[in-house]
């Protein structure tokens, strides 16, 4: 808790940098056959589980505090509208602009809030995985993005295809980043995306939609909505 009220205290500081609506790619394709890929090692059922998120907590800008990922801030309005993310006092991000897509199913709009899932720093890029959680015919496959942002510039560096993150995490080994995608009756993947541009370099076939993703060397622990998978990373 300590830990948790200096971290409140530095982001209060935190100029809000609110960045212009992006692109909406494309959903990705299957990859070309790249160095890198995923070597399944056991795929075994577990219980299903749900996680609770970080939630009523202090504010920023008027908005309370949903979630702390990698020592980073997330705010929003409620646990299903996040969009802001703050690093003790550098800095604030605001996605408002890229929380609605171009297109979705008119009924479905109170489920397509493409909102802020987690966030990661390395090397003076931030991280920032984008996305709603219901079918993605809803908003016509436009969502699921990993985007990275040059805190330097603080501009969009990139932004990956459609339909590849929307996972409650991502993990990144060298020059990849893990994700994973999944929902329901859609195709279930773990995918690896090159650090430098976003484009998917391999994807691994599930059994349901992943949840949870753990990195240990190279070895992926990937918890789905009733399985566990481990598998390998290889060529990153």
């Amino acid at each position: 808790m300590k830990l948790l009220a200096l971290l409140l205290a530095a982001a209060a500081a935190a100029p809000v940098t609110t960045l212009p609506r992006p692109r909406f790619n494309a959903p990705a394709h299957a990859p070309k056959p790249s160095a890198v890929r995923f070597v399944e090692i056991s795929s075994r059922p577990r219980p299903i589980s749900t996680t609770n998120v970080f939630a009523n907590g202090p504010t920023f800008d008027g908005l309370p505090l949903q979630l702390v990922a990698n020592g980073l801030l997330i705010y929003g309005e409620d646990g299903a509208t996040t969009r802001v993310v703050v690093s003790q006092g550098r800095y604030a991000f605001d996605f408002a602009k890229y929380a609605w897509p171009p297109r979705y199913v008119p009924a479905d709009k109170e489920f397509v809030y493409e909102q802020v899932q987690w966030a990661k720093e390395l090397g003076g890029v931030l991280y920032v995985e984008t996305s709603h959680l219901t079918y993605a015919y809803s908003s016509y496959g436009l969502n699921a993005y990993l985007n990275a942002i040059d805190l330097k510039t603080r501009k969009l560096l990139w932004r990956s295809p459609a339909l590849v993150a929307n996972a409650r995490d991502f993990v990144i080994a060298g020059n990849v980043v893990v994700t994973g995608y999944g929902f329901t009756k859609e195709p279930d993947y773990l995918y690896a995306l090159d650090r430098r541009n976003g484009h998917v370099l391999a994807r691994l076939l599930l059994p349901n939609a992943p949840e949870r993703i753990a990195l240990h060397g190279r070895t992926l622990t990937v918890k789905t909505y009733d399985h566990t998978v481990v598998a390998k990373l290889v060529g990153a």
